[in-house]
């Protein structure tokens, strides 16, 4: 019994030790990112050069072109590797339909290989949009949607925490497992594309670890909180992700960030891209300030973000990438593995259209509200 006892003890130790050393070893780069660099980066994003970066256009590619480009910068490869073309490594293009019309875009992907021969094969996405609403030509004065909170703050987000990723590789400690840096097409027009990477991955799903998704993490809900300024909401599906909530509460106070941690009263508002995701049962969470005073207005300006709140927002994402990419184990009660996709069965996802209880027989969209539709899972025991 004592011999027992010593055992559990050393191993619980040990294990405590080993989660001491990840938090200690990510303390430089989750300190790399600071307010100065976010305020720099997003106020170039969200400027009226690229004219709200609307979905299907030339200016949504012309940021593709400039977030291929900082990629190349810090050395993390494209995930087309064969492409010939220094910036389409970097993009995985598709045509979607939007009010009758074929559009085209690309969502803009990098890759940073794990250091570890066997968690290299698994990946951790980093996912968030990096198209917004573009320009209305009706409207008198100011025009342009420039998206800054939705979702230009998500897009700084990880380009800066792909800088401190890349900094700790070219120190020798880099992560253990991928990481695969996903900035998503066209997401203002019905989540176009993470919905189409998720029907064509270019990343096996069943070896991805986890999805983060970072939509809208900076501005301020008001109409829910006031002038509260030390908040983060954070979904997640308790089925397949209640670890990766409980890890990001864990960090929330280890690192120090101690913001406070809600949910959201209008989460069915909340439908972003790890909903694409979700609905492969891929564990996904979801970061965000809400649908903010700004929100989908041409006032969502560079200036109106606290910097100084976005930026203990994002380290703390920084903290959750950071630890899943470097434990060597991953505990959660959810397996992938125990499920099977149902043969020819996919519904829509409930928004209140007409189609929302029917079962369609191929993937695709609906044709009442153009969302892609999801697959049904069933448990491999109940088949």
């Amino acid at each position: 019994m004592k011999l027992t006892v010593i055992i559990l003890g050393s191993f619980f130790c040990l294990s405590y030790t080993q989660a001491q050393v990840i938090v200690t070893k990510s303390k430089p780069y989750f300190n790399m990112i600071t307010e100065e660099d976010l305020s720099t980066t997003l106020h170039y994003i969200a400027s009226d050069y690229f004219k709200g970066r609307e979905g299907g256009t030339w200016d949504e590619r012309m940021m593709a072109s400039y977030l291929a480009t900082s990629y190349t910068l810090l050395n993390i490869p494209g995930i087309n590797e064969k492409d010939n073309s220094r910036l389409e490594r970097y993009f995985q293009n598709f045509k979607f339909k939007h009010r009758g019309i074929e559009k085209s875009s690309q969502n803009v992907i990098a890759v940073l290989e794990g250091s570890d021969p066997v968690l290299k094969k698994e990946a951790i996405i980093i996912v968030a949009h990096y198209d917004h609403l573009g320009k209305d030509t009706t409207l008198k004065g100011d025009q342009i949607y420039n998206g800054a909170a939705d979702d230009g703050s998500g897009t700084v987000a990880l380009l800066q925490m792909a800088k401190s990723f890349a900094t700790a590789r070219d120190k020798g400690i880099g992560p253990k497992r991928t990481i695969i840096f996903f900035h998503a097409g066209a997401e203002e027009k019905g989540v176009r594309g993470s919905a189409y990477y998720a029907r064509f991955p270019l990343w096996p799903l069943e070896k991805t670890t986890a999805v983060i998704n970072l939509d809208g993490v900076g501005g301020i809900d008001v109409n829910n909180l006031a002038q509260n300024t030390n908040y983060v909401y954070v979904l997640h599906p308790d089925s397949t992700s209640r670890h990766l909530f409980e890890k990001t509460e864990k960090l929330n106070q280890d690192m120090g960030i101690k913001l406070e941690i809600l949910y959201p009263k209008n989460a069915s508002s909340f439908n972003s891209d790890n909903n694409s995701f979700q609905f492969q049962l891929v564990p996904s969470i979801y970061f965000s300030t809400g649908l903010t005073e700004h929100y989908h207005k041409v006032s969502d300006e560079a200036g109106t973000i606290d910097y100084k709140h976005m930026s203990r927002i994002v380290k703390l994402i920084f903290a959750l990438s950071w630890d899943l990419s470097h434990t060597a184990v991953i505990k959660s009660t959810f397996s992938r593995s125990a499920y099977v996709r149902s043969p020819n069965e996919y519904y829509c996802p409930p928004c209140g259209c007409g189609k929302d209880d029917i079962i369609f027989d191929k993937p695709g969209e609906c044709d009442a509200c153009t969302m892609t539709l999801a697959p049904v899972w069933k448990r491999k025991a109940d088949r």
